[in-house]
């Protein structure tokens, strides 16, 4: 399927499944949310090496749903380091709204 024709809820589900159908999928995302550093904001840009990170989670999701996945963002990365490994679930959690149309 095409990039453009992929419906980012429908990713979303399928990032939902595969972590609730295979536990080693949940504990390996955990464990690569949990290397991203929480510290990348506006002024402080993504390094290196959270780029590294952040790029390991997109290629393991992608697998997770036989290559059905856009990828994750920056700030979506940290709303799933905040729910996933900070455990913070007052958080609001769309991390597909930015690249929705309403």
């Amino acid at each position: 399927m095409d990039n453009q024709h992929r419906d980012p809820h429908d990713q979303l589900r399928a990032l939902y499944r595969s972590l609730l159908e295979r536990q080693s999928n949940f504990d390996e995302f955990k464990q690569l949310l949990s290397l991203y550093p929480d510290s990348v904001t506006d002024t402080n840009p993504e390094s290196e090496e959270a780029a590294y990170i952040r790029a390991r989670l997109n290629f393991r999701i992608s697998e997770w749903v036989d290559g059905e996945f856009d990828g994750l963002s920056v700030d979506q990365v940290l709303q799933w380091r905040n729910i996933v490994v900070e455990e913070r679930f007052n958080v609001v959690l769309s991390p597909w709204r930015e690249s929705s149309v309403w």
